[in-house]
């Protein structure tokens, strides 16, 4: 008998003492007809959110993104505090769901198909989840569930997509990371397995739409509904609606320090306060809200377990850098908390406690083995070897045994993370870096944010974890970068120099500031879009002018670098929400890029006709209310309007990609 039996029991047994008849007399005919009904299977609803960090619901500390339907369902269930994704990007952990595996053993260690070298070349891996894995899809299908799903796949090329690995219905799984076609995350899609829909669709409400249609259809039988959202993934685009409020929500954020703080070569975002990141969110809550009202207009909401979580951290160092997983550290593509600790929780009609908490870790191989359980099948040890079922804990009837949980990451991430391996065991969480072979330890539960290195100050702790995260390895056959016989000192973003003017800028990104004949000569980190920018003296509401003067100063045959320069201004210090103005010397074009940084910019392009080692002249004229923006370079305009309005523009300063360019000092004028 379950849960939800025995609590209509009791309740039956009370009424009937308080009428003085005998239970038996009133619930026998029930009791037979049930008895006649063979017990249906359970449903899954499995939600996977992309790039969505720790903090970023409202259940799980945020007070700037508003998830009010996420966060409902999660007080329905079980939340867990010590959840984490088998890797730091997304492939290799949703691989970990789908075969109960740690991704090094297919191997699968890297995002499809990231190849970036650095001191040493990546370890080599499989461009493809193997048709062999009897995938947790293929599970259930055995068992006769109905399988659909909606949303981003990322395992493999045609031939490994949904349909070939256990689901009968795809709704726009692909080889794609991210909704990369015309419209984005708007129609047209541009995605084979997904139609476009009517003019002005939004992905994630598609998605769920899909999601309903499943569940309405197959109401008479079991079945796994996989809504893996491409949101939040970049490119980052909102709905207008959702991102003109969350443009005025940020306008209240109060934030004591610095928005950014170095983390390695990189910076981190250390608040929540992007616009378009708040409304991809809450389109996320919004689609989310969407099934949920859809399973109980099916009737089958009590015969559903939902299972939410993330594929690895927030996005906080790299590609617009649109949120703040604080207090952990770093976020996506890294191994600190911030990049593989995640928001799950789990909601089992009749089973989890509504507010229940978890404070056990565990992490995404968990699934396979779980989900087996929850629909009372047999385990398959020999495929999800690396998983364990937390259904006791899940039935707060139980605990799990003491284990240590493993990453390894062999890889250069596009976040700035490096080739390193991870074990936590306990509230003790081991780092080992693979390009020098140092180790960093933790106690995370009195430094969650990994701030205190205690691998000098505990070494038979650092080794006693060190040596079980290298025995682990070499069970499960994990490959391993290589040196990198071409690697160059001198382009490597971790060595770059600080620059004798870094200090009149309170603004630095990914770039260094010395002296030129001009002013200022701006030195951007390899591979990079550096930034330098000041505080405007006076905020300008309406109208206005920025002028510098700008020249390249790399040699005419250095192949290796690109001769660009550019103005920008916004209003905050994001680097990724600025507007950049200015020219590519080497495609001879000039250019206007708004939102830069968030991966989703297009720019407005003009052919140059200049010499390339000349003195340049640049003239930028922004109306922020009108959004109009006017580029001059000596005899040549490039006229634009943006699509969003800016507030008063307080900040402005000078932008250069994987080169070194002067600037003289911006003078700026109302209009």
């Amino acid at each position: 008998m379950d849960a939800t039996t025995r609590a209509v029991s009791r309740s039956r047994r009370q009424f009937c003492q308080t009428l003085g008849v005998g239970t038996a007399a009133l619930s026998a005919p029930r009791l037979l007809a049930q008895a006649a009904e063979p017990k249906r299977k359970l449903n899954f609803v499995f939600v996977l959110v992309d790039d969505l960090g720790w903090r970023d619901l409202g259940c799980f500390g945020s007070t700037f993104y508003e998830t009010p339907n996420v966060d409902k369902l999660c007080a329905q269930g079980m939340k867990f505090t010590n959840a984490y994704a088998a890797c730091p990007v997304c492939s290799p952990t949703r691989a970990s769901i789908m075969t109960g595996k740690y991704p090094v053993r297919l191997p699968l260690t890297d995002f499809l198909k990231g190849n970036s070298k650095g001191r040493l070349l990546p370890a080599d891996y499989l461009n493809e989840m193997p048709l062999a894995e009897v995938t947790l899809a293929e599970a259930l299908k055995e068992s006769g569930y109905a399988t659909f799903f909606a949303g981003k796949w990322h395992l493999g090329g045609e031939g490994f997509w949904p349909e070939n690995q256990g689901f009968d219905v795809n709704k726009g799984g692909w080889s794609a990371g991210g909704p990369y076609g015309p419209g984005k995350y708007f129609t047209p899609y541009g995605n084979p397995r997904l139609d476009d829909g009517p003019k002005g669709e939004h992905l994630p409400d598609r998605l769920a739409t899909e999601t309903v249609r499943f569940s309405e259809a197959n109401k008479d039988r079991p079945f796994l509904a996989y809504l893996s959202f491409y949101s939040v993934h970049t490119p980052l685009l909102s709905r207008p609606d959702l991102r003109a409020k969350y443009e005025e929500k940020a306008k209240t954020v109060r934030h004591d320090g610095p928005d950014f703080a170095p983390e390695h070569a990189r910076q981190v975002r250390l608040v929540q306060d992007h616009a378009v990141c708040g409304g991809m969110v809450e389109a996320m809550d919004q689609a989310v809200g969407k099934v949920v009202a859809g399973l109980r207009q099916a009737g089958v909401a009590d015969n559903t377990a939902i299972l939410f979580m993330s594929d690895n951290g927030g996005l906080s160092t790299s590609e617009g850098s649109p949120t703040s997983n604080l207090p952990l550290r770093a976020g996506k593509g890294w191994l600190y908390e911030g990049g593989i600790r995640e928001p799950l929780f789990v909601v089992w009609p009749g089973v989890t406690e509504p507010g229940a908490k978890c404070d056990t870790p565990v992490i995404s191989t968990d699934f396979y083995p779980t989900m087996l359980e929850m629909a009372g099948l047999p385990p398959k040890p020999q495929q999800h070897p690396d998983g364990v079922s937390i259904v006791p804990l899940l039935r707060t009837a139980g605990s799990l045994p003491a284990r240590p949980l493993f990453w390894h990451y062999p890889h250069y991430g596009n976040q700035g993370g490096a080739p390193g391996g991870a074990v936590r065991l306990g509230d003790w969480k081991l780092i080992e870096w693979f390009e020098d072979d140092h180790v960093e330890l933790y106690n995370l539960k009195d430094d969650l944010g990994e701030q205190n290195d205690l691998a000098a100050t505990l070494p038979e702790q650092a080794a006693e974890l060190r040596k079980l995260l290298r025995d682990w390895r070499a069970s499960v056959h994990a490959n391993m970068p290589k040196p990198n016989p071409d690697y160059d000192p001198n382009n490597d973003p971790a060595n770059l120099k600080q620059g004798a003017k870094d200090g009149e800028f309170p603004v630095l990104r990914m770039a260094a500031a010395d002296a030129s004949d001009l002013g200022y000569a701006l030195r951007t980190a390899p591979n990079q879009i550096g930034s330098a920018l000041k505080r405007l003296p006076e905020a300008y509401p309406g109208p206005f002018t920025l002028e510098a003067k700008l020249q390249t100063l790399v040699k005419e045959d250095d192949q290796s670098r690109f001769r660009n320069g550019f103005l920008v201004f916004g209003d905050s210090a994001d680097t990724a929400k600025m507007v950049r103005c200015g020219l590519y010397l080497g495609g001879r074009r000039l250019y206007v890029i708004e939102d830069a940084g968030t991966g989703n910019a297009v720019p407005v392009q003009l052919p140059l006709k200049a010499d390339a080692n000349q003195v340049f002249s640049l003239e930028v004229t922004v109306d922020p209310d009108e959004g109009l923006v006017l580029l001059r370079v000596g005899d040549q305009e490039l006229k634009t309007t943006l699509s969003r309005k800016f507030g008063p523009i307080r900040y402005a300063g000078y932008c250069a990609n994987h080169t070194v360019t002067a600037f003289s000092e911006i003078v700026a004028t109302a209009r």
